[in-house]
């Protein structure tokens, strides 16, 4: 009896090289089919969330919009690569006034007289950014296809709930795209993802 129980202690338990090998090919495998489809998902998310946050923008302004019986503005500045939202800015009503103020401003150096930035008047309430490696590739505005070319896209939101027909299109890098659109009549923003 002896015998036998000394022979059990000098084997030792665990795992052979080859069910090692064995383990480490199949995770390679597994990990070989799901990683492309793991990055390729992570560029739609960010599709998703920038669609998401136009989406938001768009129910804040049509419900700020029927709240404060104002319309309010989104703006679409596709260098800057903000999207904002606001109503329309108080200005001076004598005209005069107003440029005497940036006259001011541009001797004391605070505007370069020389940028020819657009100036919109519109009061940043909420924004978001675009993230990087996404462009505005499309744009259309009631039914009318707009020039690329244009920094700054506006659209209405009204105190009715209505607002402007548009659709846009932002795409990636890897030429992934994703189509935002309202609907008019409801001044509801939805967004769906294309081929």
């Amino acid at each position: 009896m002896r015998s036998s129980y000394r022979d059990r202690s000098k084997s030792t338990s665990g795992f052979t090289l080859i069910e090692v090998i064995l383990v480490l090919v199949v995770i390679v495998i597994i990990a070989g089919i799901a990683l492309p489809n793991l990055s390729g998902s992570y560029g739609n998310a960010k599709l998703r969330s920038a669609a998401s946050n136009i989406e938001r923008l768009g129910r804040y302004a049509r419900g700020m919009a029927i709240l404060r019986e104002q319309n309010l503005t989104m703006v679409i500045d596709a260098e800057k690569k903000l999207i904002y939202v606001g109503a329309e800015k108080k200005m001076a009503s004598d005209e005069s006034d107003h440029e005497l103020n940036q006259d001011v401003l541009k001797r004391l150096g605070y505007i370069d007289g020389t940028s020819e930035e657009h100036n919109i008047a519109i009061e940043k309430e909420i924004f978001r950014s675009l993230p990087d490696g996404l462009n505005v590739r499309y744009i259309e505005f009631e039914g009318t296809i707009l020039d690329l070319a244009n920094d700054l896209y506006t659209f209405e939101f009204y105190s009715n709930g209505q607002s402007d027909a548009f659709k846009l299109i932002l795409s990636d890098r890897k030429d992934r795209s994703i189509q935002i659109y309202s609907d008019p009549v409801s001044g509801k923003v939805r967004s769906q993802l294309m081929n």
